[in-house]
């Protein structure tokens, strides 16, 4: 269970007095959240996100500090030991500011306001996040105050890798609202300006057809890792939205290549040591590219959403060569959230840490001497090492804690079969000797110090998850599967019904809060459609109830142009309200209501559903043109529709992109040209030029932008295998200041040329398939005061390869 705990930072001993007991105690004593828990006994005076905290920014005449994270955030945890530990910094902090921590995931209207908020004025985000913002009464009494006017993520005690202190920004931000006041204000008010028409924007309609979805499948399958598998380089994360949109696509057209990146993804996933191979479950991403160090912290919307990815999978192929596998791993994590994400209601908690006792992935990770020891019997204990990587070199170390030993995470060097078929033993009793080796394994695991888990409920990560166990029970026949998802679905509508036909979000020991967003209700609605599409019993009841949610939905969250916003109406505490369209590491609840919305119309045949979905659709067409592999989970509904009734989706009337003539991008406010448009790669090298034209008002962060953390404009080659080289001349940049920055930040402005380079290599074996290599370009567009969400474009250029000489 999460609760209040404290490693030995370094300031530990001033935390507690002599006899044990805390020495401060702070407002966060009162709340549920695990998180708030967590820094409950900070000497910084926090308050709650709340009208009290509000009221005192008034009164005290105080910028609000906004410090946001969640409870298995590893570096929330080091920012508070390091920082809000500190009763120097934290008496910095009383004296200046209204100090306000928030659980993002209480709140996610909160953090995706302020993420927006971040991403604009630095361009990064991530967690802990750190926003300053004007109180309340600032500009008047009918001021409601609560806008950005500076925003960072972790802030280190002491200056650190170009990065100023936390004691530092504090000291600067005081002194400007107590100087220049007047110029804190205008700042704000143009990100607040900036913020509404990005979240709140209404004007993202436009053409539908099915070349929407065929413009991103194809970059897809060239950004798709033809070693490792996924998508893209280090981080990487499992993204099942773009995976479900490709099993969707393939699943019509019968498209190999397809077939081949969804599978090749998911067995490197599940080889790797992203995935617990131990007790089962997937941790949140891998450091690298390979699928083997992961970021050890293990989300219930993960597990859930990859457990209905696999079952999907495995449906598609029963019989395939790797529906073993991915049965095993469906059965495996399904045990794991029965066994250890389980409330006494039924319903399933929502993470668990990345840490134990200061220590990240220390749970997780091995010693050969350890794993001979767990595994006891010699013969056992070889295979053990064979199995999972310990025969070679270790693949660990800690980055927080260099002086600790090298150790390994466990993964699957090869697949079973492989190895079966090596050792001259059948498959399934390969498999035996690993299910006792990973029983002793886990038997000594369990000895260790535990991950904290976060044990509050939230009602659409618990939609994912009973999505994922109801598909995953229909497919292996496994009933255990869907009465756990029946069980968890019933938890939520006895205890997280608000009386009045909703839901809430947030329960922890019993206790339900905060009125549910439209994720919750999306989500909650695709459990129990797969409920009952699975058979479960009173099956009829959970289609009459994801009904009901539906119109509930659309009653409390539906937009004038159509689509949805993600908070409901009259919500004081926000200045715009959200209307989200990113399918990330959670669908957006958009996307999954058109989803719900087609899913109804199959099973009821009520026309006015498939209206209303393809109304929904129309007015995110626009975006997902603009937005593209943002929106797969959309562009996945979409694709369904399209499906459903061809006869109400025209071609677009304007070519795709990448089909231009004239070799242009127009991804306004930036022009790009290549030129030449197709090259042949034999002896000689080729060359490219890249002309960038830039709107006035606008810039992109120069390649070498300056400023750590910042989106460098940069090309970057796929789908090469090696065979082609790259090499680029970037201009220089411009340097300028920006109110964001501390620093003069180097840009491109007006028209800007890059020139590039390709040369053959010699193929590294024979034999290997064509080879089909694209150029795609990363880039950040910015304003004076905030900066665009960075885009990827593929762009216009066709390169062949003359044979090998």
């Amino acid at each position: 269970m999460a609760q209040a705990t404290h490693s030995s930072g370094p300031h530990a001993h001033e935390l507690r007095h002599a006899d044990g007991s805390w020495r401060y105690t702070n407002r966060l004593a009162h709340e549920a959240s695990p998180y708030l828990l967590q820094h409950a006994h900070n000497p910084v005076d926090w308050y709650p996100w709340g009208p009290e905290a509000f009221e005192a920014a008034r009164r005290e005449d105080k910028p609000i500090f906004l410090s946001i994270g969640y409870s298995a955030c590893y570096w929330c945890h080091v920012m508070e030991r390091e920082v809000f530990e500190s009763p120097a910094i934290a008496e910095r902090m009383n004296e200046g500011f209204v100090n306000v921590k928030v659980d993002r995931e209480e709140r996610p209207d909160v953090d995706d306001l302020y993420m927006t908020a971040t991403q604009m004025m630095t361009g990064r985000g991530g967690w802990p996040m750190s926003v300053f913002l004007t109180p309340p009464g600032a500009r008047g009494p009918d001021d409601p105050g609560l806008r950005p006017f500076w925003a960072g993520t972790y802030l280190p005690p002491e200056p650190t890798f170009g990065m100023p202190s936390f004691p530092q920004v504090l000291q600067s931000l005081s002194q400007a609202w107590q100087s220049r006041r007047q110029e804190v204000l205008e700042h704000a008010d143009r990100i607040a300006q900036a913020m509404a028409e990005h979240l709140g924007g209404q004007d993202q309609s436009g053409p539908l057809s099915v070349e929407l979805v065929e413009g991103v499948v194809d970059p897809l399958l060239r950004h798709h890792d033809p070693v490792h598998g996924g998508f893209g380089g280090a981080p990487k994360f499992p993204q099942p939205s773009h995976l479900q949109l490709l099993l969707a696509v393939q699943r019509a057209t019968g498209d190999e290549r397809i077939a081949h990146a969804v599978d090749h993804t998911l067995e490197r996933m599940a080889r790797g040591g992203i995935y617990d191979h131990v007790a089962g479950g997937f941790h949140r991403y891998s450091v690298d590219e390979a699928w083997l160090v992961p970021h050890f912290e293990k989300m219930l919307y993960d597990n859930g959403q990859l457990v209905e990815l696999y079952a999907q999978a495995y449906a598609q192929n029963p019989r395939g060569p790797r529906a073993q596998l991915y049965a095993h791993v469906i059965r495996q994590t399904c045990d794991y959230v029965l066994r250890q994400m389980t409330d006494a209601t039924g319903a399933f908690w929502s993470a668990q840490d990345a840490e134990a006792q200061g220590r990240e992935g220390s749970t997780y990770i091995w010693t050969r001497d350890e794993v001979e020891r767990a595994v006891g019997e010699p013969d056992l204990a070889t295979l053990a090492l064979r199995l999972y990587g310990l025969d070679g070199e270790p693949n660990f170390r800690d980055p927080h804690h260099p002086d600790a030993p090298p150790a390994y995470v466990l993964h699957l060097v090869q697949p079973l079969d492989a190895v079966a078929r090596e050792l001259g033993i059948g498959e399934a009793a390969l498999e035996e000797k690993q299910r006792q080796i990973n029983q002793r394994l886990k038997a000594a695991r369990d000895q260790r110090p535990q991950p904290a888990t976060d044990d509050k409920v939230l009602t659409g990560w618990n939609g994912l998850m009973i999505a994922g166990l109801a598909q995953a029970g229909s497919e292996l026949g496994e009933d255990r599967y869907l009465h756990a998802a029946r069980r968890a679905a019933e938890a939520i509508l006895t205890h997280m019904s608000d009386g009045r036909g909703g839901l809430y979000r947030v329960m922890r020991q019993g206790q339900a809060k905060v009125p549910a967003f439209l994720e919750d209700y999306a989500c909650f609605v695709h459990g129990l459609i797969q409920l009952h599409r699975a058979g479960a019993e009173d099956a009829p009841r959970y289609l009459d109830l994801a009904l009901q949610l539906t119109r509930a939905a659309i009653d409390r969250f539906e937009a004038p142009a159509g689509g949805y916003y993600d908070t409901l109406k009259g919500q004081g505490d926000l200045f715009v309200r959200l209307r989200g369209t990113y399918d990330g590491a959670v669908p957006s609840g958009n996307s999954q209501m058109i989803h719900n919305l087609l899913d109804l119309y199959e099973l009821t045949r009520d026309a006015s559903l498939l209206d209303r979905a393809q109304h929904d659709l129309q007015s995110l067409g626009g975006a997902m043109q603009q937005q593209g592999l943002a929106m797969t989970h959309t562009l996945g509904a979409l694709w369904r529709a399209i499906e459903l009734a061809p006869q109400r989706f025209r071609p677009a009337a304007e070519p795709t992109r990448e089909a231009r003539a004239d070799g242009q991008v127009m991804a306004r406010p930036l022009t790009v040209k290549v030129e030449p448009q197709r090259v042949e790669l034999g002896q000689e090298p080729a060359e490219l030029r890249i002309t960038l034209r830039i709107e006035p008002g606008h810039h992109l962060n120069a390649h070498q932008p300056g400023e750590p953390g910042l989106v460098p404009t940069a090309l970057e080659l796929v789908n090469s295998d090696n065979r082609v080289q790259l090499e680029v001349d970037y201009p220089a940049g411009q340097e300028q200041r920006f109110a964001f920055a501390d620093r003069p930040l180097s840009v491109y402005e007006g028209q800007v040329t890059i020139r590039a380079r390709l040369r053959l290599l010699p193929p590294q074996a024979s034999g290997a398939a064509d080879v089909k290599p694209g150029l795609l370009l990363r880039y950040q567009v910015c304003t004076e005061d905030a900066c665009l969400a960075p885009q990827t474009i593929e762009l216009p250029v066709t390169i062949s390869l003359a044979p090998w000489p």
